[in-house]
């Protein structure tokens, strides 16, 4: 994940990003970040490898894809906007003076929360894409404040 915000946050900022842009983000070796790209590559980045001699260097990330901002929180999944909408229902009822319009309020929050929120998340699923599950991660585990940016 510290790989995955970081090229989703640096592409924010640039057309392409380095793998030793990716490094200086996160404090990670830059083999580490390369074999982590492999991985990420194709379902959340497009890594392109340069011809270096094998040094990662200026190996680069062209694009992300939506599952990759899915991941990192900047793509809603259906789940998560189907909740969202609940949420600011049932938040809009509670500033509701009309009694008519706090009850309309509550029922819609409470259709999203109940038996149609399968139904709710199918239709939130054709406007923002299919649910993903989390990015696989490379090597073992790191530690310290870069593995804490997820």
């Amino acid at each position: 994940m510290p790989v995955l915000s970081a090229v989703v946050a640096l592409l924010e900022q640039s057309y392409m990003v380095t793998v030793s842009d990716v490094a200086e983000r996160t404090g990670l070796e830059l083999a580490a970040v390369a074999r982590s790209l492999d991985t990420l590559d194709p379902t959340y980045v497009d890594f392109r490898k340069t011809e270096t001699g094998g040094d990662p260097t200026f190996w680069y990330v062209l694009k992300v894809t939506p599952e990759a901002r899915q991941a990192v929180g900047q793509w809603p999944t259906a789940e998560g906007l189907v909740d969202q909408l609940a949420k600011a229902f049932r938040d809009a009822a509670e500033n509701e003076d009309d009694p008519e319009r706090h009850y309309q309020l509550r029922q819609a929050a409470g259709l999203l929360d109940s038996d149609i929120r399968d139904v709710a998340i199918q239709v939130a699923a054709a406007i923002t894409g299919p649910s993903t599950a989390s990015p696989p991660t490379a090597g073992p585990p790191t530690t310290g404040p870069a593995a804490d940016t997820s």
